[in-house]
């Protein structure tokens, strides 16, 4: 293979990649505003509303930043709350393997469980704004990869 043909290449991937990226993001926008969106619970504190986060993770970039951010501004909210004993949370969550980018979904509470589980999910929000919609996140994964082909 010539330089001139591997470096050609070598670029076509990077590009290919970094808008995988740019996708990524504008999929996990769309779940994201999806899970602030809801109306299947009603807030108390406005900490699950303002802490729902969606974001784009890989081995090198697990989304630390953006969990931490999402987890600040539920402690700011339920810090001297007193209508629910509900407290932010932070947990390791494995994440992407080599190579890999995931969108990643979460809500830094000790109570988000509780709203999908407990009552037969009668205030499940976060699975339902994944399933609901992921294909929308995986189009604009496809339109930003395509971007890199032309």
């Amino acid at each position: 293979m010539s330089d001139d043909l591997a470096a050609n290449w070598r670029r076509l991937i990077d590009k290919h990649l970094a808008q995988q990226t740019v996708g990524l993001k504008q999929g996990a926008a769309i779940i994201q505003a999806a899970m602030v969106a809801t109306d299947a619970y009603q807030g108390m504190s406005g900490a699950t509303r303002a802490s729902s986060i969606a974001y784009v993770a890989t081995r090198d970039d697990p989304g630390t930043a953006e969990v931490e951010a999402a987890y600040n501004a539920a402690a700011g909210l339920l810090q001297g709350f007193t209508g629910h004993t509900g407290r932010p949370l932070l947990t390791d969550a494995p994440g992407p393997g080599p190579n890999e980018s995931a969108i990643e979904a979460t809500v830094p509470t000790d109570y988000s469980i509780k709203l999908e589980l407990d009552n037969a999910g009668q205030k499940a929000f976060l699975a339902d704004s994944l399933q609901q919609n992921a294909p929308q996140a995986f189009d604009a994964v496809v339109r930003a990869v395509k971007e890199a082909w032309r």
